[in-house]
């Protein structure tokens, strides 16, 4: 490696661990200190602003040692500041080890966080047309500015006064951005669940065609009750614009 890549590969190593790496030779160690506080406040702040539920959890002292673990050990694959946010969610699931500091949903609340700011921010190509309640009904698919996830932990309630402290079933959320470009979540039962399960992996049918589906999977339940009460869910999921009409 040549020289100036040399230097320029302390540089950054320095600024990313200072604990360990050495300040190249030649600069003063207050020049490096303006660039220390620079690159590594730039990263705090966005995740200040990315997962302030979890920032609220931990004292300034725990939550900046976070913040440098996360700064000094992972490669940022996107070049890209609005994917920092996803990129923390990566460190801590497959590069940090949680310690006593960190609560037991660590990882499900800063996917849930992670997550309400991919929606605020993501892009499709083709116009999305949601459905008005007057027009008839066709082909159904799934909002592509729609996200349906499960935790063990109701991510969505917790707080600095509520903060579980074991696992539970799992809750089903739906997060998702409607026509005005506003951010929501809602909670779903297992059915629903199921359902927009079955409209992500094989959209484009008729409704008939989902409850014909969703009986096979629960014989059990009768027809007419099955029947009134997907026809109940589509209706309301396609109100919020989660689910929405296919042409």
């Amino acid at each position: 490696m040549p020289s100036f890549q040399q230097q320029q590969q302390r540089f950054v190593d320095h600024i990313r661990d200072p604990e360990h790496c050495a300040i190249p030779d030649g600069i003063e160690d207050r020049r490096m200190q303006i660039y220390r506080e620079l690159f590594f406040n730039n990263i705090l702040g966005f995740l200040d602003n990315g997962f302030p539920v979890l920032k609220s959890l931990y004292s300034d002292n725990n939550w900046q040692n976070l913040a440098r673990q996360f700064f000094v050990k992972h490669s940022c694959v996107s070049p890209h500041f609005v994917d920092i946010s996803g990129e923390f969610v990566n460190f801590l699931q497959h590069g940090y080890e949680p310690t006593d500091s960190d609560p037991l949903f660590l990882l499900e609340l800063a996917h849930y966080e992670w997550l309400e700011l991919d929606i605020s921010i993501r892009q499709h190509i083709d116009k999305i047309v949601f459905w008005e309640q007057e027009e008839h009904l066709g082909a159904i698919g799934f909002s592509p500015l729609a996200t349906l996830v499960s935790y063990q932990f109701p991510v969505h309630r917790i707080s600095v006064d509520f903060q579980p402290q074991q696992a539970t079933e799992y809750s089903y959320l739906v997060v998702y951005r409607n026509s005005q470009e506003e951010v929501n979540f809602t909670e779903v039962n297992a059915l629903t669940a199921h359902l927009l399960t079955l409209v992500q992996q094989t959209p484009g049918k008729l409704l008939q065609d989902y409850i014909e589906l969703i009986k096979a999977a629960t014989p059990n339940m009768p027809i007419e009750q099955l029947t009134q009460g997907t026809q109940q869910i589509v209706c309301k999921l396609l109100l919020q614009q989660i689910l929405i009409p296919l042409k």
